[in-house]
């Protein structure tokens, strides 16, 4: 959970998630602090939802940044494990963010 007063900001991650699950859920809460304003609890649902699915995608990028993923191979079978362990954080938001990568790419050769 991210909580806000004022000038102070506070992230809190259960210690009891694997480590691998706790980053993520940093750079998660990261994103409500750096980007997001106001009470989910007392917004409409349509915006919560959407501040939501940027925080989610915020994670994407920030735990695996472009710039410092291109110098690994992709086609490497065993890829998602490597970036995993080199980035600590899940192979599944790995691929989450390879797939983002692929589709952009797909995109721009269109």
């Amino acid at each position: 959970m991210a909580y806000e007063f004022g000038r102070f900001k506070s992230i809190t991650i259960d210690k009891r998630l694997p480590s691998l699950v706790q980053r993520e859920h940093f750079y998660h809460e990261l994103c409500h602090i750096l980007r997001h304003a106001g009470r989910q609890i007392m917004m409409p649902a349509a915006f919560r939802e959407l501040q939501e699915w940027d925080a989610r995608n915020f994670t994407r990028y920030a735990a695996l940044p472009l710039h410092m993923i291109t110098v690994y191979d992709f086609k490497q079978p065993d890829v998602l494990d490597i970036l995993s362990d080199q980035f600590k954080v899940t192979p599944q938001l790995c691929g989450e963010r390879l797939q983002k990568i692929h589709d952009r790419l797909k995109l721009a050769v269109i």
